[in-house]
C-alpha cells in the first residue's frame, strides 16, 4: 500500500513540474511551444518510469517473500503418543503387572526417553495430581531409563503394581470383580520424557483406573 502512495505522488508532483514548465514555455509566446512540448513529454516520461520501477519493487518484495516461504523447511520433531494398555498379571496373590507401549509418530528420532510409572491404590479424583507430582519430582531427579526409538518405531514398558489379595476383589455378580483396597481404586499412571528436537524436550503422559483385567477406565486429565 505503502508503495502505491509513493508511486502516485511522484507521478503527480512530476506531472505538476511538467504543467507549470508548460504554462510557462505557452506564456512566452509561440516561439516556446517545442519548450512546452519537450516539458510534457518529460513529465509523461517521468511518470511511465516511476509507474514501472513501483510495479517491479513491489513484484521482488512478493517473489522474495513466495522464496523465503517455500525455502524455509519445517523442522523434524520427534512426537511419542502411547498406544497400548494392557494387563498382564491381576489375580488373587499375583503382582499387578501392566504392559504400556508407545509409538514415535513424529519424523525423527525421539532421544533420551526416560520412563516413569506408578501403579498404586489412591483416593481417586483427589489423589491423581499427587500421583503426578511424586512422578515428575522422580523425572526431574533422573528416574527411569534412557532410551531412543526411531520414527515409527515402537517401544514396550512391563510395569509391576501391589501383590492383590482376596480381599481386593469386590463381587459385583455375574461381572468381573472390582480391584479396590480401603476404598480406593487402583491407579495406573506414567509420564515419558523425550527429546524432540535439538533445542526441546517433551512429555507424554497416561493415567487409568485398573477396575479389572477386561476394564481400564480412562482418567479425566493426564492422557497424552
Amino acid at each position: 500500500m505503502l508503495d502505491i502512495v509513493l508511486v502516485v505522488s511522484s507521478a503527480v508532483s512530476q506531472l505538476a513540474t511538467g504543467w507549470m514548465g508548460i504554462q510557462v514555455s505557452l506564456k512566452e509566446g509561440h516561439r516556446r511551444v517545442p519548450l512546452a512540448i519537450a516539458f510534457l513529454a518529460l513529465a509523461v516520461c517521468g511518470i511511465c518510469a516511476t509507474a514501472v520501477t513501483g510495479v517491479r519493487s513491489n513484484q521482488s518484495v512478493v517473489v522474495a517473500t513466495k522464496i523465503d516461504k517455500t525455502t524455509t523447511p519445517k523442522e523434524p520433531r520427534a512426537s511419542i503418543r502411547i498406544t497400548r494398555r494392557e494387563v498382564i498379571t491381576m489375580g488373587i496373590n499375583q503382582i499387578v503387572q501392566m504392559n504400556i507401549g508407545f509409538e514415535n509418530s513424529g519424523d525423527r528420532l525421539a532421544t533420551g526417553i526416560s520412563h516413569v510409572q506408578m501403579v498404586n491404590f489412591i483416593l481417586s479424583p483427589y489423589g491423581e495430581e499427587d500421583a503426578f507430582r511424586l512422578l515428575r519430582a522422580e523425572l526431574k531427579n533422573g528416574g527411569g531409563e534412557s532410551l531412543s526409538v526411531a520414527p515409527a518405531g515402537q517401544l514396550l514398558f512391563t510395569i509391576d503394581g501391589p501383590r492383590l489379595v482376596a480381599g481386593d476383589f469386590l463381587s459385583r455378580g455375574s461381572d468381573e470383580p472390582q480391584v479396590v483396597r480401603d476404598g480406593r481404586p487402583l491407579l495406573v499412571a506414567g509420564i515419558i520424557r523425550y527429546q524432540s528436537d535439538d533445542r526441546s524436550e517433551a512429555t507424554a503422559e497416561y493415567c487409568f483406573y485398573a477396575m479389572n483385567p477386561k476394564v481400564l477406565v480412562a482418567c479425566s486429565g493426564h492422557n497424552t
